[in-house]
């Protein structure tokens, strides 16, 4: 009996044995598989947001497998909400994807503190030229003590879109200052032209608006030290953003009536069917106006400066919004290798001949293969940035950015409504 125990127990640690070295090591996850005439494959799943640029960069990625016979990526694409829905499933459960694009901000920083995204810094280090290529700002954008997790693939930055021909019609000039502003709203007005749409119902557009108010009249220092818990949002600069949004948006009736009941896709309607002067957007609205006769009509301007205030209009709201990481659990040399690949200025550069703004110093662009209005927002913002500041709701905890998407809707509600009162209920 103990001679047949014996052999029962050998065959167990056998066994054991065998599954643990099946396993393989936790850096190298990605799923494996055989390729004819041995080897391995690592496969890896790619969850990303770039919807409207998903057939370039599955492109890409057909060219990537192509070439790589050791590695092979297969992408989902999801739209911004049903991606966020998905990583907080996966967030709980611990199960990212192998490669994810995904927004910076707090859920970012919360993949990072839970230990579920890949160290890059090392391969960056590696990857000198690539690395000094990252316009400033980039990389630093997804580092957290002095270790880097994602890679930008876009520069976000937030214009005054304004209609040339109405403008002119008008004997209008391009605002400069949130006077002014208020003189070619008061203007508008009087001709019965819609002064500026606003999804008022998405409440961020909203929200954009608050943002650069705030950052004109304080600069950045009054935002860090608020979303710090140094002070709050109730202090001078951001009651006086509120003011004087609630004075455009009430006393002089800036926005598109029934602007709160307004979606992205309605308010964005009247500008390109010229039923409306000027719009406050970000780049990734230039997808609607470059395949439309529309865009030669269209012009853009940095947000206004507001009188008595300390910031720099060359600095603009947005960003490097979004970034590439990798799984902590997948193999992080063939994730590596991905990433570089598809974050390279080549992969991107027909990306970025389009609606967006490339974060690499050397784009690569060609303005031959680019709508003139593109060049131009292109090389004004390379020319001319001079910083850049995040998204409120994308920066802040999601308690408070809930909190301060309500704030933008209840301040420009109704007249009378106490900015102060009602930004001191923004709370961690």
């Amino acid at each position: 009996m103990k001679k047949w125990t014996v052999i029962v127990l050998a065959l167990m640690m056998i066994f054991a044995t065998a599954c643990g070295k099946s396993g393989g090591n936790e850096n190298k996850g990605g799923s494996a598989s055989s390729k004819p005439g041995g080897g391995e494959v690592t496969q890896l799943t790619m969850w990303s947001m770039e919807t409207r640029n998903r057939a370039i960069i599955e492109k890409s990625l057909e060219q990537f497998n192509s070439t790589h016979d050791n590695i092979q990526v297969k992408a989902e694409f999801f739209e911004d909400e049903a991606l966020k829905t998905k990583m907080k499933v996966a967030i709980a459960g611990n199960q990212l994807p192998d490669i994810i694009t995904y927004w910076s901000g707090e859920t970012f920083d919360t993949l990072v503190d839970n230990g579920l995204l890949g160290d890059l810094t090392p391969y960056l280090n590696k990857d000198s030229a690539f690395k000094e290529d990252v316009l400033p700002g980039g990389l630093e954008t997804f580092t957290y003590d002095n270790k880097n997790y994602g890679i930008p693939v876009l520069f976000s930055g937030v214009s005054l879109w304004y209609n040339k021909e109405i403008f002119e019609q008008n004997s209008l000039t391009p605002p400069a200052t949130f006077d002014e502003l208020l003189q070619v709203v008061d203007k508008l007005n009087e001709k019965n032209i819609t002064p500026i749409t606003v999804a008022g119902k998405d409440r961020w557009p909203l929200l954009h608006w608050f943002s650069y108010l705030a950052q004109r009249v304080g600069g950045m220092e009054p935002f860090e030290k608020a979303k710090a818990g140094e002070t709050d949002f109730a202090t001078d600069t951001f009651v006086q953003a509120g003011e004087l949004l609630q004075k455009l948006a009430v006393e002089h009736k800036g926005f598109v009536n029934g602007f709160l009941g307004l979606d992205y896709a309605a308010a964005e309607a009247l500008f390109t069917n010229e039923r409306a002067a000027m719009y406050l957007q970000g780049e990734w609205a230039m997808e609607a106006f470059l395949g439309d006769d529309i865009a030669e009509k269209l012009d853009f301007v940095p947000f206004p400066a507001v009188e008595g205030g300390v910031g720099n209009v060359n600095v603009y709201h947005g960003g490097f919004g979004a970034g590439m990481a990798i799984s902590s659990k997948t193999n992080q040399e063939a994730a590596y290798e991905v990433v570089s690949f598809l974050t390279s200025p080549e992969q991107r550069k027909e990306i970025n001949e389009g609606a967006n703004i490339s974060p690499m110093k050397n784009p690569g662009l060609e303005e031959a293969n680019m709508h003139p209005l593109a060049f131009r927002y292109d090389d004004y913002i390379s020319k001319n940035l001079g910083g850049f500041f995040g998204y409120y709701d994308q920066t802040l905890d999601a308690k408070r950015a809930e909190q301060f998407l309500n704030a933008v809707g209840a301040i420009t509600g109704k007249a009378g409504s106490d900015a102060k009162s009602i930004l001191s209920e923004i709370k961690p």
